[in-house]
């Protein structure tokens, strides 16, 4: 397939523009996970139904915000590459989707977020202890979505099980790594990597694996690439996120240096940090020793960065991993048009601007 037909198509288009793809499964995917919902009447799951975009705080029914539903696509889309039919991933596609958001829940509350998607975050209105519970029920409501797996067969919905629960255990011991990151300034680049392997990766990784699993009826070449694909589209994700994170800017509404001034350890400062010699670094590390990062101390890393290329290397880790990743999916055998999609997919990701 020639990289024209893809790339500069996708190169063509607004980065905030995305893919095709993203709303040929919105309507399932959105359907499903309401049903899995549906008759679970304790008031927790009214936290849930608030969390997921579809209530306000007290209870009023809305068409709120619902985010990309990229793992979901991801794996109905590796179901129909390989020739299967999506709605027998649709199953495995809401709990991938119940446990990102489980996950979701339980960061904001390590990282002390107040907002995501423009609203309240759930442990801000309904406090840490119930927004903890909130996201356990939500990781079980999970599991229990890919009992619904009849058309795949046992072998096939036990395999499904097995590695599902794999890669959000390894999503775990990615926020693990991170929060014992947190403070530091000895993290490096390949600490880095190795653990949005697992915190990102793992899950973006499953998506594509789990949805051609059942697609293809078991395992194979093909869903041995495709999990290989989400493990680029994992780092690729997460690495543009970063780049978002310090330079997005008005794109995320947020200023220039946002997760400079949070402290986060992402993958720019963790470049800069270990690339910086002498008294920049010195500098920097009293900068980074402080409780509170300053607007001129966020400006003066932001220079030690251009002076660095910290941008520019980001980018080219994962413009890298996109040369790899699009090489691999060039080599599976893939209806043309999944392939195309796919193609198209990863591109986005690599040049996303929210």
């Amino acid at each position: 397939m020639p990289e024209s037909s893809t790339s500069q198509s996708s190169r063509d288009r607004s980065a905030t523009d995305l893919p095709s793809v993203f709303a040929r499964y919105q309507s399932a995917v959105g359907n499903a996970l309401r049903t899995e919902l549906d008759g679970r009447s304790l008031p927790i799951y009214d936290t849930l139904r608030y969390y997921m975009g579809w209530a306000e705080s007290n209870g009023t029914q809305i068409h709120g915000p619902e985010g990309k539903r990229l793992r979901p696509t991801l794996c109905l889309l590796a179901c129909e590459a390989v020739g299967g039919n999506p709605e027998d991933a649709l199953p495995v596609a809401v709990a991938i989707e119940l446990v990102h958001n489980f996950s979701l829940i339980h960061d904001d509350i390590e990282d002390g977020d107040r907002t995501r998607h423009h609203r309240p975050t759930l442990w801000v209105i309904w406090g840490e202890p119930t927004a903890i519970v909130a996201g356990n029920n939500l990781l079980a409501v999970g599991d229990i979505a890919t009992q619904r797996l009849q058309e795949a067969g046992a072998q096939t919905a036990v395999a499904v099980g097995h590695i599902l629960t794999e890669r959000y255990l390894s999503m775990m011991e990615g926020q693990y790594l991170d929060i014992s990151y947190e403070g530091r300034t000895d993290v490096t680049v390949d600490d880095y990597l190795a653990m949005i392997e697992r915190k990102t990766g793992a899950l973006i990784e499953g998506s594509l694996e789990l949805g051609a699993l059942v697609g293809a009826g078991g395992s194979g070449e093909v869903v041995d690439g495709l999990r290989a694909v989400g493990d680029d589209f994992g780092r690729i994700f997460q690495i543009r996120d970063d780049v978002l994170g310090i330079w997005g800017g008005p794109a995320l509404g947020k200023p220039i240096g946002a997760d400079i001034t949070r402290k986060k350890n992402s993958l720019p400062v963790v470049h800069v940090l270990e690339q910086a010699h002498g008294a920049e670094r010195s500098e920097l590390q009293r900068i980074y020793s402080e409780d509170e990062i300053s607007p001129a101390n966020v400006e003066r890393v932001l220079d030690v960065m251009d002076g660095i290329g910290t941008q520019r290397w980001c980018q080219e880790q994962a413009e890298a991993r996109w040369v790899r990743a699009r090489e691999r999916l060039n080599s599976l055998k893939l209806s043309a048009d999944a392939s195309r999609e796919l193609l198209e997919l990863g591109e986005f990701l690599l040049v996303r601007e929210a």
